[in-house]
């Protein structure tokens, strides 16, 4: 299980390496143990480098931190083009691209994600409309890949 002493940790390190940790999962794919970490950056694409380098990093302190779990699989990956976005760190680090909103009321609204503050979501619909809502009143958020 991924402590938040250990996701501060992992932060840190992954700071240290000029990326930003996007989000931490501990998940179960077949019979397997996975631990995924995604990073991101604020100007430059993660690539296969990004990856290992961050991966090379983190595995002795994980060896270290998790010696007492069973055994898994370690997955660094960039933040995906399309994700779900599950806490504030995931839309503060979204600004500027496409999502769709779920809403408490069932309505759905799409647009370009402005700003992230205190809770509050100021979304873009079109040219001339921007709105605020508050994050608890959206059920599910993802971005959306436009081509």
């Amino acid at each position: 299980m991924i402590t938040k002493e250990l996701e501060s940790k992992i932060s840190q390190m992954v700071e240290f390496l000029g990326f930003v940790l996007y989000d931490i999962a501990f998940l179960k794919e077949n019979d397997s143990n996975i631990l995924r970490i995604s990073i991101t950056h604020p100007s430059d694409p993660i690539n296969l480098e990004s990856c290992q380098k961050v991966s090379e990093a983190l595995s002795p302190m994980l060896d270290v931190e998790l010696d007492s779990e069973a055994s898994y699989f370690l997955e660094v990956g960039s933040k995906g083009l399309e994700r779900v976005l599950k806490v504030p760190r995931h839309f503060a680090l979204s600004l500027g691209e496409r999502v769709n909103l779920r809403l408490d009321d069932k309505s759905n609204l799409e647009g370009i994600l402005e700003d992230f503050q205190n809770d509050v979501i100021k979304l873009r619909l079109d040219a001339k409309e921007v709105i605020e809502l508050p994050l608890n009143r959206v059920k599910k958020a993802k971005t959306i890949l436009e081509w």
